[in-house]
């Protein structure tokens, strides 16, 4: 059994972008795994090919399905893992002022 089955998960948030018609032409969603005194937040995009539904017309499990949730529930197996193992290095930090300009075409 993989550590994500055990895991509690919560929706974030779920953001529909939409066209002029009022239908869904991108979804931003975060969802959250916590188990134990371990969580990661998993934030994705999810790019629909044919806007053709409003976002009340949408489910949470297909927006999961949008979100290749079974690659979050891997990820999140992988993580535990390690951070049980006593390998796991917490501290993580974002550039936020990364020049995507400077790196070579």
């Amino acid at each position: 059994m993989a550590y994500s089955d055990d895991a509690t998960k919560t929706w974030i948030s779920a953001t529909p972008k939409k066209n002029a018609d009022g239908n869904v032409i991108k979804w931003r969603c975060k969802y959250r795994y916590e188990l134990n005194d371990f969580g990661h937040t998993y934030e994705g995009v999810w790019r629909i090919e044919t806007p053709s539904r409003t976002p009340e017309e949408y489910t949470k499990s297909e927006l999961l399905i949008g979100f290749e949730k079974p690659r979050w529930d891997k990820m999140f197996s992988k993580m535990y893992a390690h951070y049980i193992s006593g390998n796991w290095s917490p501290v993580l930090t974002t550039d936020e002022n990364f020049d995507v300009n400077a790196l070579n075409e």
